[in-house]
């Protein structure tokens, strides 16, 4: 009959049979946790595969609310019309099973707004005219609804409602010129090639031209414009799209140059304001007041140390930034502070302005770039807090481009 070993004696054995024991247990703990992550990763991997409805809403929010107000809620609903066009009568007088009469006859009221059915209007336009007995010119009448003087093979027009509500279409909601035929088709059973759009397109650009004009003359009187720009395509052609904007005022300007010449033309030789802008080069030659965008060479700073600056360029660019964060929060300070002591909190600003410039002879080559860069336009940097008013970036400008930008993708 055999009989178990008895527990070894020796303090060593017992020592690592503890530890083996221990190890034991590490494993299966680091083992379970090991399947828990593969199941987790399985799944991930399985959602990543599903459809974006309905898996993707019950992962992001596992407990949603329940549908409905909450309770004791006031009721919400769409409101009742202001005004009823036709009335329709629902009869409802047996049981449509047991064809008996209904009792207790009632009549509630159910509303349905629609739009009715759209049909193209055609116009004939019965155009008189004639030679003139001295001058032997031929003129012809011209009705204020016509869009155009042509006759013959070009009589057959598109009327300005339409021609309407395709730009509105194409630059306000960004619907391509080949939907916009598409829905007028649809819903309108209006027939019409794109080039049609984009001709009449040119022409009312051109109608539009003493607006534009009106508009760069309201805009060299502001005192503070933004201007950015950035890429665009004409055709096959590189371009550039141009904002020039103020507080309730923008000019978009495409045109194939890139250069100082664009500015001049929509501001003017004479502007007086101030105009903020970024580093782009174009606008160093310009004989006006600017404003530099600090926001700028924040991103270039962090850029910088997130590229894997050493230790002691990146402490110089943490102080930068720094510096430049405390002057801005300092300008939005104007007003709240008494004159006095807002100037001499800039003072203080600007002393430790130079003394980082100062700290930074000897840093590394990029460090040094954007240290000349700020020396180069010092003024044009520290304006916003020299000149209350003046903002200390040039974000407007850039969330003006967006709309065009957007725009255009979509169409």
């Amino acid at each position: 009959m055999s009989q178990s070993m008895p527990p070894p004696s020796c303090p060593g054995c017992l020592q690592r049979d503890e530890a083996i024991a221990a190890l034991q247990q590490q494993v299966a703990d680091l083992q379970r946790q090991l399947d828990e992550l593969r199941a987790k990763l399985d799944e991930s991997q399985r959602a990543s595969k599903r459809q974006a409805a309905p898996f993707r809403r019950r992962l992001a929010n596992p407990n949603p609310k329940p549908p409905g107000r909450p309770p004791g809620h006031a009721r919400a609903s769409r409101p009742l019309p202001a005004r009823v066009d036709r009335v329709v009568d629902v009869p409802c007088e047996c049981c449509p099973d047991c064809q008996l009469p209904l009792i207790e006859p009632t009549v509630q009221a159910q509303y349905q707004t629609d739009l009715p059915p759209v049909v193209p209007v055609v116009t004939r336009f019965d155009v008189h005219g004639g030679l003139c007995p001295r001058c032997r010119r031929f003129h012809q009448g011209r009705h204020p609804e016509m869009i155009s003087d042509a006759l013959g093979a070009a009589a057959n027009q598109i009327g300005p409602v339409a021609l309407s509500m395709a730009a509105e279409l194409k630059h306000h909601f960004g619907v391509s010129y080949r939907k916009i035929t598409a829905f007028f088709q649809t819903y309108f059973d209006l027939r019409l090639g794109h080039a049609t759009l984009v001709r009449a397109e040119q022409r009312l650009t051109r109608k539009a031209q003493p607006t534009f004009n009106l508009l760069k003359e309201a805009l060299r009187l502001c005192s503070i414009v933004h201007a950015d720009e950035t890429g665009w395509r004409i055709g096959r052609v590189n371009a550039w799209l141009w904002v020039f904007s103020s507080k309730g005022l923008t000019v978009y300007a495409i045109r194939t140059s890139r250069g100082h010449e664009v500015p001049e033309e929509i501001l003017g030789a004479g502007f007086e304001g101030i105009l903020i802008v970024d580093g782009w080069g174009a606008y160093d030659v310009l004989d006006c007041k600017k404003g530099r965008c600090n926001a700028h060479i924040l991103r270039r700073c962090k850029d910088l140390i997130e590229q894997g600056a050493k230790p002691s360029d990146a402490r110089h660019l943490d102080d930068l930034i720094e510096l430049l964060r405390r002057g801005m929060a300092l300008a939005e300070q104007y007003g709240a502070l008494t004159e006095q002591d807002y100037w001499q909190r800039v003072r203080v600003w600007e002393d430790e302005w130079l003394d980082w410039l100062a700290q930074t002879r000897r840093a590394g080559p990029e460090v040094q770039k954007v240290k000349r860069h700020l020396f180069d336009h010092a003024e044009e940097f520290q304006r916003f807090l020299f000149e209350p008013g003046v903002p200390p970036t040039n974000n407007h400008a850039e969330r003006m481009v967006r709309p065009a930008v957007i725009y255009s993708a979509r169409g």
